[in-house]
């Protein structure tokens, strides 16, 4: 990317986010790009809008599953560590109390963090839970705490009872059951809760400030809020056991650091022991280690993914080389985050908007094309 492309790049993005929000009310969107350490920022938001306000660098928003990538990035500290390994049956790592059928306790751990597992996208208790609070699809439509009334105890009784949806290894299902069993995981090895685990090894040593679960008062008042069509703001999620894989807060500030933290580790010469474990780690969750194979249907006979699977990111193709990104959606917001090592180019992206979980699609597509067109 050269100077002179930027501003057109910029400007062309922008706009596409202007006529995005010209159809949505009381929505907000911020993008970041980092291009070879230069941060360009643009602030948006509904044309008209009343209550949304106009966000900055500190707002603070539901990331949804861009936490994964945070999740699979403590995953490889513990793993350079020496506290769990990549081909650890999951088994090895559960309570030892636990009935898992053989099927379940033979999945390893890179298979619980390339979505190969074998495993459906929630447990029949956890879905139960959804089935009870869903209400249509214009807000309200749900009561919002099924990841909060989710225990421990309920994903350990959905593994004791799972059927595979596919033979493990041989093929891929977006798993929010297999991500939440590998942040519980995690857990477990390092002896710590997740979100100080989180913090010890990522947070701390990045400066990340804003990057967590449990807000402060004052990290409080800097929640941007979604607002249903009386005006009010609409409610966030919580979680308990499912934290790992959905359930993060964070800032556009936290989030260009986040990728740039990850360009840096790239940009590193050679990955050997004289390099940070935390950049030692985020270079190697960003590796391809799962690729679809030929012949596989999705179980639900939706695409095949058009992308192959690190730890957590997602590596997409371009003539270049791969550029690795994920998104993330709670009920009222999108997010989010891409790195590409050869071209030094990082993005973040936050959003609240009241129909961000039935519109996902459309600006997650726009997302990645943003991303793909600054890796050029």
């Amino acid at each position: 990317m050269s100077a002179v492309d930027l501003p057109g790049l910029v400007a062309g993005i922008e706009k596409d986010a202007e006529e995005y929000l010209a159809t949505r009310a009381e929505a907000t969107l911020m993008i970041g790009l980092s291009v070879q350490g230069e941060r360009h920022v643009r602030s948006l938001r509904s044309p008209g809008a009343e209550q949304a306000r106009l966000p900055d660098t500190d707002t603070i928003y539901e990331i949804g599953s861009v936490s994964k990538v945070f999740s699979t990035t403590v995953l490889a500290v513990l793993e350079a560590q020496g506290l769990i390994g990549l081909d650890d049956p999951i088994g090895a790592h559960l309570p030892k109390k636990l009935r898992l059928p053989p099927h379940i306790s033979s999945i390893t751990v890179e298979q619980l963090a390339t979505h190969s597992s074998g495993l459906g996208s929630v447990g029949a208790i956890h879905q139960a839970l959804i089935d009870e609070e869903l209400r249509g699809t214009e807000t309200p439509f749900a009561t919002y705490t099924h990841y909060l009334r989710y225990k421990k105890e309920h994903l350990y009784a959905d593994l004791e009872n799972a059927e595979l949806i596919y033979p493990t290894g041989q093929g891929w299902t977006y798993s929010v059951i297999g991500m939440g069993t590998l942040g519980h995981i995690l857990e477990l090895v390092a002896g710590r809760p997740y979100e100080q685990l989180l913090k010890e090894t990522v947070c701390a040593p990045l400066g990340l400030t804003d990057t967590g679960y449990t807000l402060s008062p004052e990290q409080q008042g800097r929640v941007m809020h979604a607002y249903d069509a009386m005006g009010q703001p609409c409610p966030n999620w919580y979680h308990d056991v499912m934290l790992p894989q959905g359930g993060l807060r964070s800032t556009m500030t936290d989030l260009l650091t986040f990728v740039e933290a990850n360009l840096a580790a790239g940009a590193g010469s050679g990955a050997g022991d004289g390099m940070p474990i935390l950049s030692r780690a985020m270079r190697r969750a960003r590796k391809q280690y799962f690729a679809v194979p030929g012949g596989f249907t999705m179980p639900d006979g939706s695409d095949l993914p058009d992308f192959v699977q690190g730890l957590g990111w997602r590596g997409l193709e371009h003539p270049e080389g791969l550029a690795w990104w994920h998104g993330g959606t709670t009920l009222f917001y999108l997010a989010s985050a891409g790195v590409d090592d050869r071209a030094g180019v990082g993005i973040a992206t936050v959003y609240s908007g009241r129909r961000a979980l039935v519109e996902r699609d459309e600006l997650h597509a726009l997302e990645r094309e943003w991303f793909l067109r600054a890796c050029q």
